[in-house]
């Protein structure tokens, strides 16, 4: 595996973060949860940071490893199905997100903060499931265990970093927020490309 590849996933991570449903919303929730001064937000951004890694290392541990005790053919047909189910629920039912938000409704310090990153993949999975889903259906066809595993971590840390910026920018959260207004518009497109895509590549293997 080259850096090239490395700097694609971790690329593919930020991009999932800069989106319409899910950067206007960090700002606000840095702010409530760890308060409106700057050392604070910084600080609370890191915590966040570190629960988006921590989540991204366990997901890649986990697919890594399935990949690997399943063979590439099947667990594809199962990530795909799975990925279905939720892209499915983010359009229609709306079961899923609700849980993890319900589960910190309300709670505010640096475990909440820390839970929020290990969760974010779930909590705004319209917007971050697209482009990963793409990532890791691309990681289960390397062969390489460490390859895999690498992939997904660097998307995770890509992921991770636009919540870090806002935090030692705090003064462009207003500005962020104005884009959520167009966050309704961009998501359901994307997840009914993103779904359609996933069943043509299902029934195409």
């Amino acid at each position: 595996m080259d850096l090239f590849q490395i700097a694609f996933a971790f690329s593919l991570g930020f991009a999932s973060a800069a989106t319409p449903c899910v950067l206007p919303i960090v700002p606000g929730y840095l702010a409530f949860v760890f308060g409106s001064e700057r050392f604070e937000l910084l600080r609370g951004s890191l915590v966040v940071y570190l629960g988006v890694m921590t989540g991204g290392i366990a997901l890649a541990a986990l697919i890594g490893l399935a990949g690997g005790a399943l063979g590439g053919k099947w667990f594809y047909g199962a990530s795909a199905v799975i990925l279905s189910l939720i892209l499915i629920d983010s359009l229609f039912t709306h079961r899923i997100r609700p849980a993890p938000v319900g589960i910190l409704k309300g709670k505010r310090g640096a475990v909440a903060g820390f839970l929020f990153g290990m969760l974010i993949i779930f909590i705004a999975c319209p917007c971050i499931l697209p482009l990963l889903a793409a990532l890791s259906i691309y990681a289960i066809t390397v062969e390489e265990l460490a390859a895999r595993f690498l992939l997904l971590v660097a998307y995770a840390a890509g992921l991770g970093l636009p919540f870090f910026i806002i935090g030692a920018c705090a003064s462009a959260g207003k500005k962020l927020i104005r884009v959520s207004r167009w966050s309704k518009a961009v998501e359901v497109p994307v997840l009914l490309a993103t779904l359609t895509w996933i069943i043509w590549s299902l029934i195409a293997t």
